[in-house]
């Protein structure tokens, strides 16, 4: 009787569902951090384009802040919500800032925001 209640028949069974629910949940956390270094990652290319855009001869700020905005709209589709400014320091450096407000857990989770900067050097101050 006591050898009966040792044996370990049956439990695969319980075991597999503990731990396939922690598999689960760190599968989870690094898809999620994917997506959001992904993000990041295109927001930081788009504010650099933007403004190596706006500092070429002939154009401005807005033509900038215009490329940057179809650029993040184009890789990461129009339903991201995204507020785009462009300002020109006195030693000609152009900053492209890019603020971003997406789901933090999974798609539809809290939203969090992320700022990212991208710089260039006006040619009309060579």
């Amino acid at each position: 009787m006591r050898r009966a209640l040792r044996a370990e028949d049956g439990s695969a069974v319980v075991e597999f569902p503990l731990v396939a629910v922690l598999i689960l949940i760190i599968a989870l956390a690094v898809i999620q951090a994917a997506v959001i270094l992904h993000t990041r990652n295109t927001l930081i290319d788009a504010s650099v384009q933007g403004a190596h855009h706006a500092s070429l001869v002939g154009n401005d700020l807005q033509d900038g802040e215009e490329r940057t905005r179809q650029l993040i709209d184009q890789n990461l589709g129009g339903d991201l919500d995204v507020e785009v400014s462009a300002v020109q320091g006195e030693d000609g450096i152009i900053d492209v800032r890019v603020s971003a407000a997406f789901p933090l857990v999974g798609l539809y989770g809290p939203r969090g925001t992320l700022q990212v900067d991208g710089r260039a050097i006006a040619e009309e101050t060579w």
